[in-house]
């Protein structure tokens, strides 16, 4: 009774074994499938993916090229700003010196003027 019990045992123990065996390979099999499937859609969402990366990519380098266009263009302009700018400071400058020199000759003549104004007060008493 014992053997035969256990023979009862080995068999259904084999017979499940064999079952879980048989259901892993169909797991395996299905996930297999499913891993591969997935794969395929991934590698097509990667592409399409990269594909509007690469758009969005060009789009920023044209930004980036109107930009650089942008700032040549002020370069460009700064440099005339500048050039004329130097050209109005010069004239500013040469007037101030030519109106300094007036201003101290006519500062020289004044102080002449009144030297000679005092002089005469002092000779005539008044």
């Amino acid at each position: 009774m014992i053997r035969r019990a256990r023979m009862t045992i080995d068999r259904l123990k084999k017979r499940m074994d064999g079952r879980f065996t048989a259901l892993e390979r169909r797991v395996n099999g299905r996930f297999t499938e499913l891993e591969r499937r997935m794969n395929g859609r991934f590698t097509k969402l990667e592409r399409r993916t990269n594909r509007r990366f690469a758009s969005v990519d060009a789009r920023f380098d044209d930004v980036d090229a109107r930009f650089a266009a942008v700032d040549a263009r002020l370069d460009r302009m700064e440099a005339r700003i500048s050039a004329r700018l130097d050209s109005v400071i010069e004239k500013l400058d040469t007037h101030f010196l030519i109106n300094k020199n007036h201003f101290d000759h006519h500062t020289v003549i004044l102080h002449e003027h009144d030297d000679r104004l005092k002089d005469l007060e002092r000779q005539t008493g008044t």
